[in-house]
């Protein structure tokens, strides 16, 4: 006599590999899904640090355009508020973390920077600062300075 050996139904076993098929697939896009919030996160904050390099372009642009219709650039006392008091700027942004970005001029040279992402000085990866260094162009003669 031979012995049978118990089979389950069919329907069952399908049944049991769909469910599995499900679960994986579930997974999967799980999976998709964290890996695109990743990628959106990162890119995110590289986004940011290009808008503060435009940003401290603009500026630039603005400083360079108020020298040349001024005679001179703002002093830091006066600040780059003065730069949309003239015109030179519709409105001073701010960087992408919603800081002021800061203005200097010592040594001939103007440093334009931003804190990064932490709003202090020095840090890195996106806490780094950006910083926008250029030289002082020489007033006309009899002109004001800085």
């Amino acid at each position: 006599m031979t012995e049978s050996i118990p089979r389950r139904p069919l329907s069952r076993a399908l049944r049991q590999a769909g469910l599995a098929v499900i679960v994986v697939a579930v997974i999967g896009v799980l999976l998709l899904l964290f890996t695109l919030l990743v990628a959106v996160s990162v890119n995110t904050e590289g986004s940011r640090r290009d808008r503060a390099a435009l940003d401290l372009r603009s500026i630039q642009g603005a400083l360079l355009l108020h020298q040349e219709a001024q005679g001179r650039l703002p002093t830091e006392a006066e600040g780059l508020m003065l730069l949309v008091e003239h015109h030179a700027l519709e409105v001073l942004p701010m960087d992408p973390w919603h800081n002021a970005y800061e203005y200097t001029v010592r040594d001939g040279q103007v440093l334009l920077r931003s804190l990064g992402a932490d709003g202090d000085l020095g840090g890195d990866g996106n806490d780094a600062d950006l910083e926008l260094t250029f030289p002082v162009a020489p007033a006309p003669e009899g002109g004001p300075t800085p």
